[in-house]
């Protein structure tokens, strides 16, 4: 069972195993967040719909590289704070910044995709650098971190939906950074894909309405 929520509003009543993104007063469980809320298997949640990406341990996510000084590389990753890649990471060994120079790795601008390894002191959000962490693109988009993330989280057919009826490659980072690839017709296919997201509050049978936006897209293509 799912519902659109927001905050302050009861989104269960009972006992619950686990919850996340509400707050517990007795039998009640009350929304934080304006969100899509989801009530089965003993749990109660609530998915945000908008706001800052919040890092948590395992999410894929791509950044854009700020700063690069000799220990390591900072990265916006969209939220509230940045993200570092040690400079061992890159080298994949420990290494003396003195004899190493890591700007001939990376340099600002550049696109990374990491998986966060760790978040230090609340703040410190610490990556390890994708197997193929350089992330090239023609088009960069953002989308809401709490869809992007529900999409990366899920097991969503959709990216996936996505590629297969664009022709465009797509990497989507749960902080809602998604790079294509691919001639203009394909970026703007991808776009529309993604304005669909952006526009639904409601999640259910977002699948399918992709599909059909997509579908007319390539039919008005060939005409």
């Amino acid at each position: 069972m799912s519902k659109l929520v927001v905050p302050g509003e009861v989104v269960a009543k009972g006992n619950f195993r686990s919850w996340a993104n509400v707050l517990k007063k007795g039998e009640e469980y009350l929304s934080i967040f304006v969100g899509r809320a989801e009530i089965g298997g003993g749990r109660v949640r609530v998915i945000r719909l908008s706001g800052p990406y919040i890092p948590k341990v395992g999410d894929f996510v791509i950044g854009v590289v700020t700063d690069v000084q000799p220990l390591a590389a900072t990265l916006d990753i969209n939220s509230y704070v940045n993200g570092y890649i040690m400079a061992n990471a890159f080298f994949k060994r420990r290494i003396d910044p003195s004899k190493f120079d890591l700007s001939k790795k990376v340099n600002v601008g550049d696109l990374v995709a990491a998986k966060v390894q760790r978040i230090e002191r609340g703040k410190d959000v610490v990556l390890q650098p994708d197997q193929k962490w350089k992330v090239d693109g023609d088009a960069i988009f953002y989308i809401s971190p709490a869809k992007a993330h529900y999409l990366y989280t899920s097991r969503s057919r959709i990216p996936s939906k996505i590629k297969e009826l664009t022709g465009a490659e797509l990497r989507l980072g749960a902080n809602g950074i998604v790079v294509v690839k691919g001639d203009l017709k394909k970026i703007e296919m991808v776009k529309r894909a993604l304005d669909v997201i952006e526009s639904k509050y409601n999640l259910n049978g977002l699948y399918n309405e992709i599909i059909k936006v997509l579908n007319k897209d390539g039919k008005s293509a060939d005409n």
